[in-house]
């Protein structure tokens, strides 16, 4: 049990930010469970003779494969049966299982054990087979939806639990993840580059002064818009100001009438 829980701390197990978001992607977007390889690579650093004399072993994981259904990596007798090549670059460094229900435990499982075995002699590997398990999450109040992953190596025949670094590779360290090889491809031809000539530059300027304009006398617009508002408001409630002095002036002299003893008009 110790040599195997050493031999998982010796692997330096990581995984890019974009392989990791297409990886869930993929799980969210199946029906239900599904599985597919892991493609990646690994290697020893440089060994000098004054550094450790057991260096740790960097496993990447740049991306996977799937159909998006269950039981696409074994046959019957749970075999590992290969289906798609790896790219260019990288190679088959494990697979993944994906559980749609919330509620399902978070260990490997018998089959997913004998399908890592299988792995591991069919493709000969100089490292230990990553296995990847991942399972949504739901919150208690059901506002927030995400997946719970659990990063696992085949050593001793046995699937030991281990530590999954995800990456936010930048440019420094692009070349090591492979996301650097991504370019954008579109069937249709570059257009012809035209050059414009001083009479087409103006043109362009002012269109674009115009543009400039046509904004800075809508601003104005809705200024002056605005003010007529408040003066309409302000002419409204002088208004009212005035019907009120207009009645409080009638009743003084309704009082005053009153007092002098004269009749009351009405």
């Amino acid at each position: 049990m110790a040599a195997a829980d050493a031999a998982a701390d010796a692997a330096k197990l990581s995984v890019s930010f974009q392989a990791f978001a297409a990886l869930l992607d993929c799980c969210a977007a199946a029906g239900g469970d599904c599985d597919g390889i892991l493609l990646g690579r690994a290697a020893l650093p440089p060994s000098f003779p004054d550094d450790d004399p057991a260096p740790t072993l960097p496993i990447y994981v740049t991306g996977h494969s799937s159909f998006a259904r269950r039981s696409v990596l074994s046959n019957a007798l749970d075999c590992f049966k290969p289906y798609s090549p790896a790219r260019p670059g990288t190679a088959t460094v494990g697979f993944f299982s994906s559980r749609r229900s919330a509620w399902a435990t978070r260990r490997p499982s018998m089959r997913e054990v004998a399908v890592a075995r299988s792995l591991s002699k069919s493709l000969a590997l100089t490292h230990p087979v990553v296995f990847l398990l991942l399972a949504p999450s739901v919150a208690s109040d059901l506002s927030i939806h995400s997946f719970d992953h659990r990063a696992f190596l085949l050593v001793d025949s046995r699937l030991v639990p281990t530590s999954l670094t995800i990456v936010n590779s930048g440019p420094r360290f692009r070349g090591q993840y492979r996301c650097h090889t991504f370019t954008a491809e579109s069937t249709m031809p570059w257009p012809p580059r035209q050059l414009a000539n001083i009479g087409e530059q103006k043109a362009m300027d002012g269109m674009t002064d115009a543009f400039q304009d046509a904004e800075e006398v809508e601003q104005v617009e809705e200024m002056y818009s605005g003010m007529l508002r408040r003066l309409e408001r302000l002419a409204q409630e002088a208004e009212e100001g005035n019907k009120r002095l207009l009645r409080q002036e009638n009743k003084n002299l309704l009082a005053w009438r009153k007092i002098a003893g004269l009749k009351t008009w009405k």
